[in-house]
């Protein structure tokens, strides 16, 4: 079992929408022609793991919801939060 590091604890516990934010941050930030090759790639990494985790989630609410739908069930389901 590997342990995460804080960094990682700390995305898996952020809002959908403080990791969209962030995401909103980085894209504005690349788009800023003052930033240098090696931090425009740094950012690209990192926005690229936001925009995948914030498509992670998505695809489980839409799971989520489809379920409901389908079932008509209120019961609450066990949803991945990272």
């Amino acid at each position: 079992m590997t342990k995460k590091t804080k960094a990682e604890t700390v995305e898996a516990d952020e809002r959908f929408e403080d990791q969209l934010e962030r995401l909103e941050d980085i894209v504005g930030r690349l788009e800023d022609d003052s930033v240098g090759l090696e931090e425009a790639l740094d950012l690209f990494e990192q926005g690229m793991g936001l925009a995948g985790k914030c498509r992670s989630r998505l695809e489980r609410v839409e799971q989520r919801v489809s379920k409901l739908l389908e079932d008509g069930t209120t019961e609450e389901m066990e949803v991945e939060t990272s």
